[in-house]
C-alpha cells in the first residue's frame, strides 16, 4: 500500500493528506532500506564505535528536540546492553540551558544526535557546547537531511554521520517515517557494533511484515477508534515503549491541532496520580510489552481501569497467545517472536494512524494541521546565547 485509504466520511473539505498518508504507509519498506544501508556501512560504523567501548568511564547521551528526543528515550536500552556504560536520553533543549548540570565533562562522551532536518538551533548548539565543555567527546549523528547543519558537521575523526535513506525525511509537519527510521537505525547500529548481526535480517523482515499487517489489515479498527468521541488520549508503555508512548501522545496532539490533549506514562507509573486524568471522553491506548513477565504488570492495570465506571474507550496493541479481555479494541499479532526493542518501534504506528484520521475528522490537514503556524515543521526563532559563566 502506497498510502493510507481515506473513506469519504473522514473528509469534510479539501485537505492536504498526500505527504502524511504516504509517509506513514511507506514505513515498513523504509525499515528494510534502513537496515540495508546500515549493513552496507557496517565497517565504517564499527570502525568508529568499537574503539569507544575501550574508553574508561565513557558516558553516552542520546539527544534531540521534540520527537527526535523521544527517539533517544525509546532506544537507550540498546546502547546500555551493547556498551555496558551509563546511557542517558537528554533533550537538546536541556543541554542548551543546563549542559554542565547534566553532563560529566571530565569523562569521555559519545553524543548521539537525532534530527530530521538537522537545522534546529538547539541541535547544533548542543554539539557546540559538547565540544566546548568536554575534555573528550565523540559525535554520532543520525539524521535524514544530508544538507542539514548537523550532517555538515561530520568530517573530523571524532564525528560520524549516518544518513537515513532519502525517503525517510518526512515532508509533512508531523514526524512519522523519520521517527521510526531513526529509532530503528539507533537500535540496529549498536547491535552490529556488538557483533550480534546474524539474526538482524530475519528480525527486520518480521518487523516490516508486522508493519504491513497494521497498514493493510488494521486500518478499519484504527479508523473506528479515531471516530470514537474523545478529546483526551493516554498512551501507556513499559521499558522502550515508554518513549514510544510519549511520541504517540504528541503525534495525536499535533495532528489534531491540540483539540485532543495527550498524556503518556508507564503502566506502573500511571497508578501514582496520573490516572486522575481519566474521564468519559478519554481514549486509553495500551502498548503492551511482548515480554510475558512485563505483561503481567500491564494486565493488572488494564483490569483495574476496567473496574472504573467511566464510559471511556480502550485499545490494546499486543503480541502473543493471549490478549486483554477488557479492551474495547485489540490489535493482536498472534505469535510471539519480534525482538522487544523492535516491537516498541512497531507500536509507534497506531498512534500515527489514529492521529491521521482524527485530524481529518476534525477538519484539519494532516500535512499541516496548524493553520495559524503555532507549530511548524522546523522550529525557528530560537536565540542561542553564550553562557555567562
Amino acid at each position: 500500500m502506497n498510502e493510507l485509504t481515506v473513506p469519504n466520511k473522514f473528509i469534510s473539505n479539501e485537505v492536504e493528506i498526500l505527504h502524511t498518508s504516504r509517509e506513514i504507509a511507506r514505513q515498513p519498506s523504509s525499515w528494510v532500506k534502513v537496515w540495508e544501508k546500515i549493513n552496507s556501512e557496517q565497517k565504517q560504523l564499527i570502525s568508529f564505535l568499537e574503539p569507544l567501548k575501550e574508553k574508561d568511564g565513557l558516558n553516552i547521551v542520546l539527544t534531540g528536540a521534540g520527537s527526535s528526543a523521544f527517539v533517544g528515550e525509546s532506544v537507550s536500552n540498546s546502547w546500555v546492553r551493547s556498551f555496558e556504560c551509563p546511557v542517558q536520553a537528554i533533550p537538546t533543549t536541556d543541554l542548551v540551558t543546563h549542559f554542565r548540570d547534566r553532563i560529566a565533562a571530565n569523562k569521555p562522551l559519545l553524543l548521539i544526535s537525532f534530527a530530521r532536518s538537522g537545522n534546529s538551533p538547539e541541535s547544533t548548539a548542543a554539539v557546540e557546547r559538547a565540544n566546548a565543555y568536554c575534555e573528550e567527546v565523540y559525535h554520532l549523528s543520525i539524521t535524514c537531511n544530508p544538507d542539514g547543519k548537523l550532517a555538515q558537521m561530520a568530517g573530523d575523526d571524532n564525528v560520524h554521520a549516518f544518513l537515513l535513506p532519502e525517503e525517510a525525511e518526512d515532508q509533512s509537519l508531523a514526524m512519522t517515517n523519520s521517527f521510526t527510521s531513526m529509532a530503528l537505525a539507533a537500535t540496529l547500529i549498536p547491535a552490529i557494533a556488538d557483533g550480534n548481526d546474524e539474526q538482524l535480517d530475519e528480525e527486520v523482515t518480521t518487523l516490516s511484515q508486522y508493519g504491513k499487517s497494521i497498514i493493510n489489515d488494521s486500518l478499519t479498527t484504527l479508523q473506528k477508534v479515531a471516530q470514537e468521541d474523545f478529546d483526551r488520549v493516554i498512551f501507556l508503555g513499559s521499558g522502550p515503549s515508554l518513549g514510544i508512548a510519549r511520541e504517540s501522545h504528541l503525534k495525536v496532539q499535533e495532528l489534531s491541532n491540540g483539540e485532543v490533549l495527550g498524556k503518556f506514562d508507564s503502566f506502573l507509573g500511571f497508578r501514582h496520580g496520573p490516572k486522575a486524568i481519566i474521564n468519559d471522553d478519554t481514549l486509553v491506548v495500551y502498548l503492551l510489552s511482548n515480554e510475558e513477565d512485563v505483561k503481567r504488570y500491564e494486565n493488572d492495570l488494564i483490569e483495574q481501569i476496567a473496574q472504573h465506571e467511566y464510559d471511556l474507550t480502550t485499545l490494546a496493541i499486543t503480541e502473543g497467545k493471549t490478549e486483554p479481555s477488557k479492551a474495547d479494541y485489540t490489535i493482536n499479532f498472534g505469535r510471539q517472536g519480534l525482538d522487544p526493542k523492535l516491537w516498541s518501534i512497531l507500536c509507534t504506528l497506531p498512534g500515527q494512524i489514529i492521529g491521521f484520521y482524527k485530524s481529518l475528522l476534525l477538519g484539519y490537514s494532516p500535512d499541516n494541521p496548524s493553520p495559524d503556524g503555532t507549530i511548524a515543521r522546523v522550529v525557528e526563532g530560537v536565540t542561542i546565547y553564550d553562557d555567562i559563566t
